[in-house]
Parts: C-alpha cells; structure tokens; sequence
C-alpha cells in the first residue's frame, strides 16, 4: 500500500510545473526500462476516455447507436497504436518467447482481475448489470478467448482483445520466419486482400468468421500504418511509406465507409504528426497518467459503469455519468498501480532469473 501511495503521490506531481518534453520523457522510460513514447500513451488515454464517454453517454441511453459510432471507431486508434508498438517491441526482442511472456506479462493479469471484478459486481448487482453470466462462462472468459469459443463475455469491450491477439499472432509468425524486415513488401497485397474480401461481402457473399479474423479483413490496414510510423518515426520518412501510409488510409473508407474514413483521418494526421515527432506539445502530465491507466480503464469501464449509473437512476444524467467516470477512473487507477504494473514486473523478473540461469546473463525482455 504504501508503494501504491507514493506511486498516486508522484502521479499528482504531473500537474505541476512546466509540461516536460516528449524527450525528457522517452529518456525517462528508457532509464527505468520501459521502451515507452509519451505521446502514444496519450493517444491510448484519449481512445480509452472515448469509448468509455461513448458508452455512458450513447449506448447507455439507446441501447446502440443512433447515428455515428464513435466509440467503436476510437478503438481504430487503439489497433494503429499496437501496429506501432508491437512491432517496436519484436524489432527489440530476441526470441518468440521472449514475446510472448512480454505480451502475457502486459496483458493477462490485469485482464484477469477485471474479469472477475466486473463478474463478481454483475453477480451481486443482476438487476442493475448489463450482462450477466454464469461463473463457467466468466471463467471461460479467463481465456481472452470467449467469443471465438461461442461464450458470452463478461464485458462486451473485450471483443477488441481477440483482434489484438491475431494480430500478436500473425507478427510473431512474421518474426519467426525472419520477414520482418519486409514487412512493407507486404501492405500493398494485405489491403488489396482487404478491398477484395470488402467488396465479396457487399456482393451479399459470406465470408466466414474465422477466415475475417485470421487475416484482419477489417482492421489490417490500421496495424499497418501503425507500423509504417513507426518506420517513419524511426527509420526516416521516404516516398513509398507516405504512399503506403495513404492507401491504409484508403483502405478505411473502403471497408468501414466514409464516416469511418473521415474519423480515421483525423487518427492518422495524429499518427503521422507523433511519427514526425510534431506531437510533444501533447506530452502534458495529467495526459500522459491517463494513458498509463488506459488498459485498465478500458476493461472495467463499462458494465460496472451501467451498474453505478442504475443505482442513480433518479439522479441527472450529468450525475449518473460522473459518478460513473470518477469511479470508473479510480478503479482503473487501482488496478493499474496494485496489479498490472506489480505483476508485469514480477513476471519478467521471474522470467529474467530463469533465462540468465545460474551463470549467464540475459538483456530483460522490453
């Protein structure tokens, strides 16, 4: 606890002062061995505050959206941010395993106890919760793979997670088979592969479900370009990334149409901008704590939302979301400094001890 403390301590600390350079920041996260771009984990935060506002302020409300689906389309930012990141991550990283505890470390402990936080609200509160599901099905959902596997989930947010994971999947094949380096050999078919299934689709033709996932009919292009700025924010900006960069842009009013388009502009203009390193002015304190607890956020924001704004339910609207977004910000805040970031921290170590074994020594996974 006191650890948790003086963590939340230093975090209030972010407001103070003159907002420090992306720079100062990158050389931060590099001394404390964390490979982590200040601007990316705001753009994390800003996606995640999105989707949750979405939800308490729409979907709650309407039951689905009424007109442009916002939400939804901030979880495009989230997909371009892990092109960008996971492959910065395997340009690093030395051996599949390494990648996978790296991703395991990241992702499941948090995922874990969010699952079973928002079950356990859902199983006490059934007639204010959105979902309800029995424990097998929760328990199922431990996975991260209960929707391929025809179960409910325990909060319909994570159906993003699935993609996610194909994605992982697909690069560490990528990674193994020594093709990496290529990969921008690669964008031109994926997107033709992309606008070819889109348009069989429209030809009221199915596809099948696992055949859209396992190729990222839908969201390929997004994973792409982050990787692409990733090339230009480090490798250097040439002509065939900005014609590439443009046709995954292309590709999204193709396949998701021309709101989803418009919305995607607007990300890959930040994108692009961060990949020129033109976006440090955003880099500010209070941003960048959001962006820290923006996986958290995301996991439990929602149904246990819907539960607190029900409990309200005489209460203003304006009442019932905030109250619903303060407390949704402090759990996530609690789950990122008590559980994520302690867990991610004992599993590398663990994971550091075995590799090195008793007399040689390993570079920590990033």
């Amino acid at each position: 606890m006191h650890q948790f403390l003086t963590l939340i301590e230093r975090r209030l600390r972010f407001a103070q002062g003159k907002p420090e350079s992306v720079s100062k920041v990158d050389h931060e996260s590099r001394d404390s061995g964390h490979s982590r771009i200040a601007e990316l984990d705001v753009l994390r935060g800003f996606s995640a505050l999105t989707v949750m506002m979405y939800h308490y302020t729409t979907i709650y409300v309407y039951g689905k959206d009424p007109g442009i689906p916002y939400g939804v389309l901030a979880v495009n930012l989230f997909f371009m941010i892990s092109g960008f990141v996971i492959f910065m991550t395997l340009s690093h990283t030395r051996t599949a395993l390494d990648f996978i505890v790296s991703r395991f470390s990241r992702l499941f402990p948090v995922f874990w106890a969010a699952v079973l936080i928002s079950q356990t609200v859902a199983w006490l509160f059934p007639s204010l919760s959105e979902f309800t599901l029995t424990w097998h099905e929760a328990l199922v959902n431990l996975t991260m793979l209960a929707g391929p596997l025809h179960v409910r989930w325990v909060d319909n947010v994570y159906w993003s997670l699935v993609v996610e994971l194909t994605f992982y999947a697909i690069m560490l094949g990528l990674f193994l088979i020594g093709i990496m380096k290529h990969i921008e050999r690669l964008v031109l078919p994926w997107l033709l592969l992309q606008v070819v299934a889109a348009m069989v689709s429209n030809r009221n033709i199915h596809i099948p479900d696992v055949v859209t996932v396992l190729f990222l009919l839908k969201y390929a292009h997004l994973f792409l370009a982050g990787i692409l700025c990733y090339r230009i924010r480090f490798e250097g900006l040439t002509a065939t990334r900005q014609m590439l960069l443009a046709c995954c842009l292309a590709t999204q009013f193709a396949v998701k149409g021309s709101w989803a388009g418009i919305f995607a502009l607007f990300f890959f203009t930040l994108f692009y901008l961060m990949s020129l390193q033109r976006l440090g002015w955003i880099a500010v304190r209070p941003l960048v704590f959001l962006g820290t607890i923006s996986y958290s956020l995301y996991l439990v924001h929602q149904n246990i939302g819907y539960v607190i704004m029900r409990s309200l339910a005489t209460a203003p609207r304006t009442v019932q979301v905030t109250v619903a977004m303060v407390a949704a910000l402090l759990l996530a805040t609690l789950l990122t400094f008590m559980i994520e970031r302690p867990a991610l921290h004992s599993i590398r170590v663990i994971y550091k001890r075995f590799k090195a074994g008793p007399s040689s020594e390993h570079q920590i996974i990033k």
